[in-house]
């Protein structure tokens, strides 16, 4: 536990619920309503595939995007039950944006601009409106950066368990989590934080992402590595370039 001489020097505002709550139910609104424009995404119908046949892993995307998948088919399979799952996420990734806003000190104003950004920024109206892992990328990491957020600023070293529970469900959901566990890794060693590495709670969290990473890195092994394989293909055709 940090000394209260080592508290960081914001101050923390009340979480305004209301706002919160409204803001993430016109996120919800706004993508429900049109969900069932447009007609399915070609990878949407992958996806839907993959929720027939679970596995540990695939052998272009982790996990956990089989999951949702396999909800939505046992809501009907149909477009709207589909992006409505997705819209859900959206709805979230507005919400927690608003709470790390104020647990960055943001009052009302500072929760609310924050809560607009995230409802109506291009790249989050766009990913919201597909079901596919990159809705629920955001949300992961953000969950990560509100554990450390509250570890900095507290001192409450026991917030690893819950950065290791999103970390570890982020690489199940998308492989590129591992860069932002580098990130944070990199921001360790160059901050003064750097001294939780000789506490024992970034390693006990550090393990439970391990562990819930683990089925896939197993699968990855059984199979012969065939993600890598598939991102070495990818890069000699071309296909990202064009």
């Amino acid at each position: 536990m940090r000394s209260p001489a080592r508290e960081a020097p914001w101050v923390v505002s009340r979480l305004d619920f209301p706002l919160v709550i409204g803001l993430a139910a016109a996120k919800l609104a706004l993508h429900l309503a049109t969900a069932n424009r447009f007609g399915y995404f070609r990878d949407e119908l992958y996806f839907l595939d993959l929720g027939r046949h679970l596995d540990w892993g695939y052998v272009d995307c982790a996990p956990l995007v089989a999951v949702y998948a396999r909800i939505a088919l046992l809501l009907g399979g149909s477009l709207f039950a589909l992006r409505a799952i997705a819209a859900v996420a959206g709805a979230a990734v507005v919400a927690v944006t608003m709470i790390l806003a104020r647990e960055l000190g943001g009052r009302r104003y500072a929760q609310l601009l924050a809560g607009l950004c995230a409802l109506l920024v291009p790249i989050f109206l766009a990913v919201a409106s597909l079901m596919t892992m990159n809705v629920f990328e955001p949300l992961f990491w953000m969950g990560c950066v509100w554990a450390l957020v509250r570890i900095i600023r507290t001192g409450d070293s026991r917030y690893w368990i819950a950065f290791g529970v999103f970390a570890g469900l982020g690489l199940e959901n998308k492989h590129s989590s591992l860069f932002f566990g580098a990130a944070v890794v990199i921001g360790l060693l160059l901050s003064p934080d750097r001294r939780e590495l000789a506490r024992p709670w970034i390693w006990i969290g550090g393990g439970i992402a391990l562990l819930l990473f683990l089925p896939n890195v197993l699968w990855q092994v059984r199979h012969g590595f065939p993600t890598l394989e598939d991102l070495q293909n990818v890069k000699h055709s071309g296909k990202n370039v064009v």
